[in-house]
Protein backbone atom coordinates (compact mmCIF):
# COMPACT_ATOMS: atom_id res chain seq x y z
CA UNK A 1 0.00 0.00 0.00
CA UNK A 2 2.98 2.40 0.79
CA UNK A 3 4.45 1.82 -2.61
CA UNK A 4 1.57 2.38 -4.27
CA UNK A 5 1.07 5.77 -2.53
CA UNK A 6 4.93 6.61 -3.53
CA UNK A 7 4.02 6.08 -6.58
CA UNK A 8 0.73 7.85 -7.19
CA UNK A 9 2.71 10.52 -5.82
CA UNK A 10 5.11 10.02 -8.25
CA UNK A 11 3.02 10.71 -11.36
CA UNK A 12 1.26 13.65 -9.87
CA UNK A 13 4.40 15.36 -9.12
CA UNK A 14 4.78 14.84 -13.20
CA UNK A 15 1.34 16.29 -13.98
CA UNK A 16 2.14 19.49 -11.93
CA UNK A 17 5.08 20.26 -13.33
CA UNK A 18 3.29 19.41 -16.69
CA UNK A 19 5.23 17.06 -17.84
CA UNK A 20 2.60 14.46 -18.86
CA UNK A 21 1.63 14.68 -23.24
CA UNK A 22 -1.42 14.60 -24.02
CA UNK A 23 -1.72 11.13 -26.85
CA UNK A 24 -0.76 11.84 -30.48
CA UNK A 25 -3.39 9.91 -31.86
CA UNK A 26 -6.25 11.37 -30.54
CA UNK A 27 -7.33 15.20 -30.72
CA UNK A 28 -7.51 17.10 -26.91
CA UNK A 29 -11.06 17.25 -24.89
CA UNK A 30 -11.98 20.79 -24.51
CA UNK A 31 -10.49 22.06 -21.25
CA UNK A 32 -14.15 22.41 -19.74
CA UNK A 33 -15.38 19.24 -21.17
CA UNK A 34 -12.38 17.83 -19.82
CA UNK A 35 -12.83 19.27 -16.34
CA UNK A 36 -16.23 18.21 -16.08
CA UNK A 37 -15.05 14.19 -16.84
CA UNK A 38 -12.35 14.66 -14.26
CA UNK A 39 -15.03 16.08 -11.71
CA UNK A 40 -17.10 12.90 -12.21
CA UNK A 41 -14.66 10.68 -12.40
CA UNK A 42 -12.70 12.10 -8.76
CA UNK A 43 -16.33 11.93 -7.19
CA UNK A 44 -16.46 8.32 -7.39
CA UNK A 45 -12.84 7.32 -7.28
CA UNK A 46 -11.22 10.18 -4.69
CA UNK A 47 -7.99 7.81 -4.24
CA UNK A 48 -6.84 7.96 -7.33
CA UNK A 49 -4.23 10.39 -6.43
CA UNK A 50 -3.21 11.03 -10.46
CA UNK A 51 -6.74 11.95 -11.69
CA UNK A 52 -7.51 13.92 -8.51
CA UNK A 53 -4.09 16.24 -9.14
CA UNK A 54 -5.02 16.29 -12.82
CA UNK A 55 -8.09 18.19 -12.33
CA UNK A 56 -6.76 20.23 -9.30
CA UNK A 57 -4.27 21.52 -11.71
CA UNK A 58 -7.27 21.90 -15.01
CA UNK A 59 -9.54 23.89 -12.43
CA UNK A 60 -6.53 25.53 -11.06
CA UNK A 61 -5.92 27.14 -14.64
CA UNK A 62 -9.46 27.91 -15.79
CA UNK A 63 -9.65 29.51 -12.53
CA UNK A 64 -12.22 27.21 -10.85
CA UNK A 65 -12.31 27.12 -6.77
CA UNK A 66 -13.92 23.41 -6.96
CA UNK A 67 -9.98 22.40 -6.81
CA UNK A 68 -10.43 23.75 -3.56
CA UNK A 69 -13.17 21.36 -2.24
CA UNK A 70 -11.14 18.23 -4.26
CA UNK A 71 -8.12 18.58 -2.40
CA UNK A 72 -10.49 18.95 0.79
CA UNK A 73 -11.78 15.29 -0.27
CA UNK A 74 -8.23 14.09 -1.06
CA UNK A 75 -7.07 15.25 2.41
CA UNK A 76 -9.92 13.52 4.17
CA UNK A 77 -9.15 10.02 2.70
CA UNK A 78 -5.31 10.80 3.49
CA UNK A 79 -3.94 13.57 5.52
CA UNK A 80 -0.31 12.76 5.37
CA UNK A 81 -0.03 13.98 1.75
CA UNK A 82 2.00 16.66 1.51
CA UNK A 83 1.34 17.67 -1.88
CA UNK A 84 -2.10 18.21 -1.23
CA UNK A 85 -1.53 20.38 1.28
CA UNK A 86 1.10 22.29 -0.62
CA UNK A 87 -1.39 23.13 -3.26
CA UNK A 88 -4.18 23.73 -1.27
CA UNK A 89 -2.81 26.37 0.70
CA UNK A 90 -1.43 27.86 -2.24
CA UNK A 91 -5.21 27.69 -3.86
CA UNK A 92 -6.48 29.44 -0.30
CA UNK A 93 -3.56 32.23 -0.56
CA UNK A 94 -4.89 33.19 -4.03
CA UNK A 95 -8.79 33.38 -2.82
CA UNK A 96 -7.47 35.88 0.39
CA UNK A 97 -8.22 32.81 2.88
CA UNK A 98 -4.90 33.80 4.39
CA UNK A 99 -5.63 32.24 7.57
CA UNK A 100 -6.14 28.69 6.08
CA UNK A 101 -3.46 29.22 3.63
CA UNK A 102 -1.01 29.31 6.64
CA UNK A 103 -2.18 26.25 8.43
CA UNK A 104 -2.12 24.32 5.27
CA UNK A 105 1.26 25.15 4.17
CA UNK A 106 2.80 24.56 7.60
CA UNK A 107 1.53 21.19 7.77
CA UNK A 108 2.93 20.32 4.45
CA UNK A 109 5.89 21.40 5.49
CA UNK A 110 6.09 18.94 8.43
CA UNK A 111 5.22 16.13 5.51
CA UNK A 112 7.93 13.55 4.72
CA UNK A 113 6.53 13.53 1.08
CA UNK A 114 7.83 17.34 -0.33
CA UNK A 115 11.27 17.05 -1.94
CA UNK A 116 13.62 19.96 -0.43
CA UNK A 117 12.92 22.17 -3.74
CA UNK A 118 8.81 21.84 -3.15
CA UNK A 119 9.43 22.78 0.56
CA UNK A 120 11.57 25.61 -0.36
CA UNK A 121 8.86 27.43 -2.60
CA UNK A 122 6.49 27.32 0.26
CA UNK A 123 9.07 28.99 2.85
CA UNK A 124 9.85 31.53 0.51
CA UNK A 125 5.97 32.52 -0.04
CA UNK A 126 4.92 31.95 3.50
CA UNK A 127 5.92 35.19 5.18
CA UNK A 128 4.28 36.68 2.64
CA UNK A 129 0.79 34.39 3.51
CA UNK A 130 1.22 35.05 7.06
CA UNK A 131 1.72 38.82 6.90
CA UNK A 132 -1.73 38.89 5.42
CA UNK A 133 -3.01 37.48 8.98
CA UNK A 134 -1.32 40.43 11.03
CA UNK A 135 -3.06 43.70 11.33
CA UNK A 136 -0.28 45.80 11.15
CA UNK A 137 1.80 44.67 7.81
CA UNK A 138 5.00 46.23 6.25
CA UNK A 139 6.75 44.75 3.09
CA UNK A 140 8.94 46.47 1.05
CA UNK A 141 11.83 46.60 -1.58
CA UNK A 142 15.31 48.11 -2.76
CA UNK A 143 17.07 48.06 -6.36
CA UNK A 144 20.59 49.29 -6.64
CA UNK A 145 21.98 48.83 -10.14
CA UNK A 146 23.29 50.63 -13.36
CA UNK A 147 21.69 52.27 -16.44
CA UNK A 148 23.16 53.23 -19.73
CA UNK A 149 21.60 55.68 -21.81
CA UNK A 150 22.15 56.33 -25.46
CA UNK A 151 20.69 60.22 -24.99
CA UNK A 152 20.52 60.82 -21.34
CA UNK A 153 19.89 64.52 -21.89
CA UNK A 154 16.85 63.50 -23.74
CA UNK A 155 18.33 66.21 -26.82
CA UNK A 156 16.66 66.27 -30.06
CA UNK A 157 17.82 63.59 -32.01
CA UNK A 158 18.48 65.59 -35.18
CA UNK A 159 20.50 67.97 -33.48
CA UNK A 160 18.43 70.62 -34.41
CA UNK A 161 16.64 73.22 -32.19
CA UNK A 162 13.68 75.18 -33.12
CA UNK A 163 14.15 78.84 -31.14
CA UNK A 164 11.10 81.31 -32.75
CA UNK A 165 10.56 79.04 -35.47
CA UNK A 166 14.18 79.33 -36.74
CA UNK A 167 15.94 75.86 -36.46
CA UNK A 168 19.81 76.09 -35.41
CA UNK A 169 21.93 73.21 -34.81
CA UNK A 170 23.05 72.44 -31.24
CA UNK A 171 26.37 70.78 -32.20
CA UNK A 172 28.64 69.42 -29.47
CA UNK A 173 26.26 70.53 -26.72
CA UNK A 174 23.42 67.94 -28.93
CA UNK A 175 23.10 64.22 -27.78
CA UNK A 176 25.09 62.56 -25.46
CA UNK A 177 25.32 58.98 -23.96
CA UNK A 178 26.15 58.58 -20.69
CA UNK A 179 25.69 55.81 -17.46
CA UNK A 180 24.57 56.25 -14.10
CA UNK A 181 24.34 54.39 -10.82
CA UNK A 182 20.74 54.04 -9.08
CA UNK A 183 18.87 53.49 -6.02
CA UNK A 184 15.16 52.50 -5.29
CA UNK A 185 12.96 51.98 -1.99
CA UNK A 186 9.84 51.25 -1.95
CA UNK A 187 7.65 50.67 1.20
CA UNK A 188 4.25 49.68 2.09
CA UNK A 189 2.14 49.14 5.04
CA UNK A 190 -1.25 48.62 5.30
CA UNK A 191 -2.82 48.46 8.70
CA UNK A 192 -6.13 46.60 9.02
CA UNK A 193 -9.29 47.61 11.09
CA UNK A 194 -10.30 44.33 12.40
CA UNK A 195 -13.72 45.12 10.95
CA UNK A 196 -14.11 42.41 9.39
CA UNK A 197 -14.78 43.86 5.63
CA UNK A 198 -11.22 43.93 5.16
CA UNK A 199 -11.07 48.01 6.02
CA UNK A 200 -7.65 49.30 6.35
CA UNK A 201 -5.39 52.30 6.11
CA UNK A 202 -2.54 52.14 3.14
CA UNK A 203 0.42 53.88 3.34
CA UNK A 204 2.70 53.80 0.22
CA UNK A 205 6.42 55.56 -0.13
CA UNK A 206 9.16 55.75 -3.02
CA UNK A 207 12.66 56.95 -2.72
CA UNK A 208 14.77 57.21 -6.53
CA UNK A 209 18.03 58.57 -6.88
CA UNK A 210 20.49 58.52 -9.72
CA UNK A 211 24.41 59.66 -9.69
CA UNK A 212 25.37 60.34 -13.49
CA UNK A 213 29.25 59.42 -15.04
CA UNK A 214 29.49 62.61 -16.88
CA UNK A 215 26.45 64.47 -16.98
CA UNK A 216 26.29 65.72 -13.45
CA UNK A 217 23.71 68.28 -14.24
CA UNK A 218 20.84 65.42 -14.75
CA UNK A 219 21.32 63.87 -11.61
CA UNK A 220 17.62 63.09 -10.04
CA UNK A 221 16.29 62.36 -7.16
CA UNK A 222 12.80 61.75 -6.02
CA UNK A 223 10.50 61.22 -2.98
CA UNK A 224 7.20 60.51 -2.55
CA UNK A 225 4.36 59.20 -0.36
CA UNK A 226 0.82 58.70 -0.45
CA UNK A 227 -1.67 57.78 2.33
CA UNK A 228 -5.55 56.96 2.60
CA UNK A 229 -7.97 54.38 3.97
CA UNK A 230 -10.09 51.26 1.68
CA UNK A 231 -12.67 50.78 2.35
CA UNK A 232 -14.89 48.05 1.32
CA UNK A 233 -18.38 48.45 -0.03
CA UNK A 234 -19.58 44.66 -0.24
CA UNK A 235 -23.17 46.41 0.59
CA UNK A 236 -23.18 47.40 -2.78
CA UNK A 237 -21.37 45.54 -4.87
CA UNK A 238 -18.95 41.90 -3.71
CA UNK A 239 -14.94 42.93 -4.44
CA UNK A 240 -15.98 46.44 -4.43
CA UNK A 241 -13.57 48.68 -2.27
CA UNK A 242 -12.75 52.75 -2.31
CA UNK A 243 -9.77 54.76 -1.41
CA UNK A 244 -9.59 58.38 -1.18
CA UNK A 245 -5.93 59.59 -0.14
CA UNK A 246 -3.44 62.27 -0.28
CA UNK A 247 0.10 62.22 -2.08
CA UNK A 248 2.56 64.68 -1.87
CA UNK A 249 6.37 64.42 -3.60
CA UNK A 250 9.32 66.43 -4.00
CA UNK A 251 12.18 66.13 -6.77
CA UNK A 252 15.69 67.17 -7.40
CA UNK A 253 17.51 68.04 -11.23
CA UNK A 254 21.18 68.36 -10.97
CA UNK A 255 20.84 68.47 -6.74
CA UNK A 256 18.75 71.46 -6.77
CA UNK A 257 14.67 71.15 -6.22
CA UNK A 258 13.02 71.37 -9.27
CA UNK A 259 9.66 70.15 -8.84
CA UNK A 260 7.27 69.60 -6.04
CA UNK A 261 3.67 68.38 -5.85
CA UNK A 262 0.65 68.12 -3.56
CA UNK A 263 -2.95 66.80 -3.98
CA UNK A 264 -6.07 64.37 -3.43
CA UNK A 265 -7.54 61.46 -5.67
CA UNK A 266 -10.37 58.73 -4.87
CA UNK A 267 -9.96 55.09 -6.63
CA UNK A 268 -12.10 52.40 -6.86
CA UNK A 269 -11.73 48.76 -6.96
CA UNK A 270 -14.20 46.15 -8.47
CA UNK A 271 -12.68 42.61 -8.40
CA UNK A 272 -14.51 39.66 -9.82
CA UNK A 273 -12.87 36.31 -8.47
CA UNK A 274 -9.38 36.28 -8.38
CA UNK A 275 -9.11 36.91 -12.53
CA UNK A 276 -10.40 40.61 -13.36
CA UNK A 277 -9.86 43.94 -11.31
CA UNK A 278 -10.92 47.11 -12.25
CA UNK A 279 -9.90 50.47 -11.06
CA UNK A 280 -10.97 53.86 -12.16
CA UNK A 281 -10.08 56.95 -10.45
CA UNK A 282 -9.38 60.51 -10.50
CA UNK A 283 -6.71 62.62 -8.63
CA UNK A 284 -6.15 66.24 -8.63
CA UNK A 285 -2.63 67.38 -8.14
CA UNK A 286 -1.10 71.09 -7.63
CA UNK A 287 2.28 71.23 -9.40
CA UNK A 288 5.44 73.72 -8.21
CA UNK A 289 8.12 74.54 -10.34
CA UNK A 290 11.14 76.21 -8.68
CA UNK A 291 11.91 78.80 -11.76
CA UNK A 292 15.40 79.61 -9.76
CA UNK A 293 16.64 76.13 -10.55
CA UNK A 294 18.90 75.01 -12.94
CA UNK A 295 16.10 73.34 -15.24
CA UNK A 296 13.83 76.15 -14.57
CA UNK A 297 15.65 79.64 -14.67
CA UNK A 298 16.07 79.54 -18.66
CA UNK A 299 13.52 76.83 -19.78
CA UNK A 300 10.70 77.30 -17.49
CA UNK A 301 8.52 78.71 -20.20
CA UNK A 302 9.13 75.45 -22.50
CA UNK A 303 9.24 72.80 -20.36
CA UNK A 304 6.50 70.50 -20.82
CA UNK A 305 5.76 70.10 -16.97
CA UNK A 306 4.98 73.65 -15.56
CA UNK A 307 3.45 74.72 -12.41
CA UNK A 308 -0.46 74.71 -11.77
CA UNK A 309 -3.26 72.25 -11.76
CA UNK A 310 -3.67 68.66 -13.04
CA UNK A 311 -7.10 66.83 -13.23
CA UNK A 312 -6.41 63.05 -13.87
CA UNK A 313 -9.20 60.66 -14.86
CA UNK A 314 -7.97 56.91 -14.84
CA UNK A 315 -8.70 53.41 -15.69
CA UNK A 316 -6.74 50.57 -14.67
CA UNK A 317 -7.14 46.73 -15.82
CA UNK A 318 -5.96 43.91 -14.80
CA UNK A 319 -6.77 40.10 -15.92
CA UNK A 320 -5.68 36.67 -14.90
CA UNK A 321 -5.63 35.21 -18.36
CA UNK A 322 -4.04 31.56 -16.97
CA UNK A 323 -2.47 30.87 -13.80
CA UNK A 324 0.81 32.41 -15.41
CA UNK A 325 -0.04 35.07 -17.68
CA UNK A 326 -1.67 38.17 -16.24
CA UNK A 327 -2.49 41.43 -18.17
CA UNK A 328 -2.46 45.17 -17.04
CA UNK A 329 -3.28 47.75 -18.94
CA UNK A 330 -4.14 51.74 -17.68
CA UNK A 331 -5.39 54.70 -19.58
CA UNK A 332 -5.46 57.99 -18.17
CA UNK A 333 -6.29 61.68 -19.59
CA UNK A 334 -5.26 64.25 -17.83
CA UNK A 335 -5.85 68.18 -17.96
CA UNK A 336 -2.44 70.63 -16.97
CA UNK A 337 -4.01 74.16 -15.74
CA UNK A 338 -0.70 75.53 -15.98
CA UNK A 339 -0.03 79.53 -14.47
CA UNK A 340 1.48 80.63 -18.00
CA UNK A 341 -1.05 80.13 -20.48
CA UNK A 342 1.25 78.98 -23.10
CA UNK A 343 1.82 75.85 -21.28
CA UNK A 344 -1.46 74.24 -20.84
CA UNK A 345 -1.95 71.26 -22.16
CA UNK A 346 -3.94 67.60 -22.35
CA UNK A 347 -2.11 64.69 -22.04
CA UNK A 348 -3.47 61.35 -22.97
CA UNK A 349 -2.01 58.02 -21.55
CA UNK A 350 -1.97 54.31 -22.45
CA UNK A 351 0.52 51.61 -21.68
CA UNK A 352 -0.20 47.82 -21.32
CA UNK A 353 2.33 45.00 -19.97
CA UNK A 354 1.98 41.16 -19.79
CA UNK A 355 3.26 39.57 -17.21
CA UNK A 356 4.45 35.82 -17.76
CA UNK A 357 5.74 33.74 -15.04
CA UNK A 358 7.93 31.04 -15.69
CA UNK A 359 9.63 28.47 -13.11
CA UNK A 360 13.40 29.54 -12.66
CA UNK A 361 16.17 27.12 -13.97
CA UNK A 362 17.28 25.37 -11.09
CA UNK A 363 14.37 24.06 -8.64
CA UNK A 364 16.59 25.29 -5.66
CA UNK A 365 15.00 28.70 -6.24
CA UNK A 366 12.11 29.08 -4.65
CA UNK A 367 10.23 32.06 -6.94
CA UNK A 368 8.77 31.80 -10.44
CA UNK A 369 10.41 34.54 -12.78
CA UNK A 370 8.67 37.13 -14.09
CA UNK A 371 9.26 38.53 -17.93
CA UNK A 372 7.21 41.42 -18.77
CA UNK A 373 7.34 42.94 -22.28
CA UNK A 374 4.98 46.37 -22.36
CA UNK A 375 4.40 49.16 -24.29
CA UNK A 376 3.18 52.54 -23.84
CA UNK A 377 1.76 55.77 -25.67
CA UNK A 378 1.56 59.03 -24.69
CA UNK A 379 0.24 62.18 -26.45
CA UNK A 380 0.39 65.90 -25.13
CA UNK A 381 -1.28 68.26 -26.95
CA UNK A 382 -0.69 71.94 -25.89
CA UNK A 383 -3.31 74.59 -26.29
CA UNK A 384 -1.50 77.22 -27.87
CA UNK A 385 1.31 78.22 -29.47
CA UNK A 386 4.39 79.65 -27.98
CA UNK A 387 6.51 82.44 -28.91
CA UNK A 388 9.70 80.99 -27.47
CA UNK A 389 9.35 77.76 -29.53
CA UNK A 390 7.40 78.90 -33.03
CA UNK A 391 5.08 81.58 -33.09
CA UNK A 392 3.23 79.76 -36.11
CA UNK A 393 2.46 75.75 -34.61
CA UNK A 394 1.05 74.49 -31.59
CA UNK A 395 3.23 72.01 -29.93
CA UNK A 396 2.30 68.41 -30.19
CA UNK A 397 4.53 65.51 -29.30
CA UNK A 398 3.42 61.73 -29.32
CA UNK A 399 6.18 59.43 -27.64
CA UNK A 400 6.27 55.70 -27.97
CA UNK A 401 7.96 53.27 -25.48
CA UNK A 402 8.15 50.09 -25.93
CA UNK A 403 10.13 47.93 -22.88
CA UNK A 404 11.30 44.41 -21.68
CA UNK A 405 10.98 43.93 -18.04
CA UNK A 406 12.97 40.71 -16.45
CA UNK A 407 12.66 39.80 -12.33
CA UNK A 408 14.37 37.15 -11.63
CA UNK A 409 14.28 36.01 -7.67
CA UNK A 410 17.31 33.52 -6.44
CA UNK A 411 16.14 33.41 -2.92
CA UNK A 412 13.21 34.16 -1.08
CA UNK A 413 14.88 37.74 -0.43
CA UNK A 414 17.09 38.63 -3.29
CA UNK A 415 17.29 38.71 -6.76
CA UNK A 416 18.26 40.35 -9.97
CA UNK A 417 15.81 42.65 -12.23
CA UNK A 418 16.60 44.67 -15.18
CA UNK A 419 14.76 46.33 -18.46
CA UNK A 420 15.82 46.84 -21.66
CA UNK A 421 13.65 50.12 -23.26
CA UNK A 422 13.46 52.31 -26.39
CA UNK A 423 11.91 55.74 -26.62
CA UNK A 424 10.77 57.40 -29.17
CA UNK A 425 9.05 60.85 -29.15
CA UNK A 426 7.80 62.44 -32.23
CA UNK A 427 7.04 66.15 -31.94
CA UNK A 428 6.16 68.75 -34.48
CA UNK A 429 8.77 71.26 -33.25
CA UNK A 430 12.30 69.72 -33.58
CA UNK A 431 13.37 70.56 -30.28
CA UNK A 432 11.42 67.49 -28.80
CA UNK A 433 11.80 64.98 -31.50
CA UNK A 434 14.35 62.51 -29.69
CA UNK A 435 15.37 59.02 -29.41
CA UNK A 436 16.87 56.96 -26.30
CA UNK A 437 17.66 53.60 -25.87
CA UNK A 438 18.25 52.61 -21.85
CA UNK A 439 19.38 49.50 -20.05
CA UNK A 440 18.74 48.59 -16.17
CA UNK A 441 20.03 46.08 -14.15
CA UNK A 442 20.94 45.16 -10.56
CA UNK A 443 20.45 43.83 -7.58
CA UNK A 444 17.13 43.41 -5.73
CA UNK A 445 16.05 42.49 -1.89
CA UNK A 446 12.46 42.43 -0.55
CA UNK A 447 10.92 42.02 2.64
Amino acid sequence: MRHRQISALALTACVLLGRTTASAQSEPPAPQSELERLAAHVRTHPTDYEQTFTYIRLATELHDEAAIGALERLLMYNPRLGLARKELGFLYARIGAAQSAVSNLRAALKSTDLDPAQKAQIEAQLPDIERQTQASRLSGSLQIGVRTQSNAAYLPSSGLFDIGGVQSFGGATGRQSDANTFEQAQIAHDYDFQTQRGDSLETRGLAYATQQFSLSQYNVALFSLSVGPRLALAEIAPGLTVKPYVASSASLVGNLNYLNTGGAGVGLRQTFGDRLALEPGFEWTRLWVNSGSASGSSTQTVATIASGDVLTGSLGVSLRIFDTVRLEGRGAFSRAAAYVAVQASNQLDLQAMLRLEVDPPLPEMPRRWTIAPYARFTQITFDIANPALDPFRVRRDDAWTYGLALDAPITAQLGVSGHLEFLRNDSNISSFKMQNVSLTFGPTAKF
